[in-house]
C-alpha cells in the first residue's frame, strides 16, 4: 500500500477541552469509515465560533495529545496534527484538506449535525467536496434522522457530488462550553473526559476564575 492508497480521516474542532463525546466520536469513525489514519485537528482560529477568553492553541494541543496518547486499540492509527495551529491563521476545511491530498485520494471529513447542515456555507464549498467524502454522525432516534438532515443529504449529493456516509453512535449530551463552567465553578467533570486531561487542566488552571 502506497501513502496515496490509505485511507485517512480528519476530525476537526477547537476541542476545547476535549472530552469523552469527541473520544466516543473518533471510536465511531475509525470503525464506520475503515480508516488507516485519523488526523485530529484542533483550530488555530475556528472561522464559525467565537474562542474562549485566554483561549491557548498550544494546550488545546497537548490536551488532544494527551486523551488520544493512550487510546486503547487504535493509538497506532489516531495521530494529533498541529497543522492548523503551526499555520497560525484561520482555519479553513478546504486549505486543510488541500494539504493532505498531498498524502492521499481517499480523505474523509467528520461532521456532527450542526456542522453537517451548515457545510455548503463553508469558505470553498464546492472544494471541500471534491475533496473529501462527508462523515455525518449519526444518533439513532434523534433529530439527526430528521427529514432536514434526509434534505441536506441528497442536495449535497445532487448538487456537489458529494459522497455522505453515516457514522451511527449512541447519543450523549457533552458540550465543551459546559465543561468549561462546570470547571469554572469548581464542579466535578472526571466522569467527563479523562482523568488526565482533568489533571492537566488543573495544574494549569485553564477554565479556572481568573480565564474567565
Amino acid at each position: 500500500m502506497t501513502m496515496s492508497d490509505i485511507k485517512i480521516g480528519i476530525y476537526g474542532g477547537t476541542f476545547d477541552p476535549v472530552h469523552l463525546g469527541h473520544i466516543r466520536s473518533v471510536y465511531a469513525f475509525l470503525t464506520a469509515c475503515d480508516l488507516d489514519r485519523l488526523f485530529i485537528m484542533p483550530n488555530y482560529l475556528p472561522p464559525h465560533k467565537s474562542l474562549c477568553p485566554g483561549d491557548d492553541p498550544m494546550m488545546r494541543l497537548q490536551m488532544l495529545k494527551i486523551a488520544f496518547g493512550p487510546l486503547p486499540f487504535y493509538n497506532d492509527k489516531v495521530i494529533v496534527s498541529d497543522f492548523e495551529i503551526r499555520n497560525r491563521e484561520v482555519s479553513y476545511t478546504y486549505k486543510t484538506l488541500e494539504h493532505f491530498k498531498w498524502i492521499s485520494n481517499d480523505i474523509t471529513l467528520l461532521c456532527g449535525t450542526d456542522n453537517f447542515l451548515n457545510l455548503e456555507y463553508w469558505r470553498n464549498a464546492e472544494r471541500i467536496f471534491e475533496l473529501a467524502k462527508i462523515a455525518h454522525i449519526v444518533r439513532p432516534g434523534t433529530y439527526d434522522e430528521s427529514d432536514e438532515i434526509l434534505q441536506m443529504k441528497d442536495r449535497y449529493r445532487d448538487k456537489y457530488g458529494a459522497t455522505i456516509i453515516d457514522v451511527p453512535m449512541a447519543p450523549i449530551e457533552l458540550s465543551s462550553t459546559e465543561i468549561r463552567e462546570k470547571i469554572k465553578r469548581g464542579e466535578n467533570t472526571s466522569y467527563l473526559m479523562p482523568q488526565s486531561v482533568r489533571d492537566f487542566i488543573d495544574q494549569y488552571d485553564l477554565y479556572g476564575e481568573h480565564n474567565a
